[in-house]
């Protein structure tokens, strides 16, 4: 076997070996953790909760059930701006594969940014106001 086709053998066998894409994976994790506690904390704060934070820490892996105030079609459509933002991101990711990993990170963070944006701008403006 010459070194060609054992380096066609060995590429096939290499996803999330180094510890580079592990970082990736667990940064897209914390990142979607942080934003889903900076949205939580805002809604909390909003409706005058004694403490947010404390309040958004529960709130952020509570269930849903539909049951406090939130149209169960409105949480669908967050969701799957979250999931195209997310595809998005991922497909930033993959298009930029042979870049150097420096640019593959700021072009998928980039994109993220955006997408996270998105995201906030759609629930702020669908969230139910008090009239007063």
């Amino acid at each position: 076997m010459s070194s060609a086709d054992a380096d066609t053998v060995l590429a096939r066998g290499s996803s999330l070996d180094s510890p580079g894409d592990w970082a990736m994976v667990i940064g897209i994790l914390a990142l979607y953790l942080a934003v889903g506690f900076g949205l939580e904390y805002r809604a909390k704060r909003r409706r005058g909760a004694q403490r947010p934070v404390k309040a958004a820490a529960k709130g952020l892996f509570a269930e849903r059930d539909g049951s406090a105030g939130a149209d169960p079609q409105q949480y669908l459509a967050s969701r799957m701006v979250m999931l195209v933002g997310a595809l998005a991101t991922g497909g930033a990711g993959f298009l930029t594969r042979g870049a150097p990993t420096a640019v593959q990170a700021l072009v998928m963070v980039a994109v993220a940014v955006v997408a996270i944006s998105a995201w906030a701008y759609f629930d702020y403006r669908t969230e139910p106001r008090e009239e007063s």
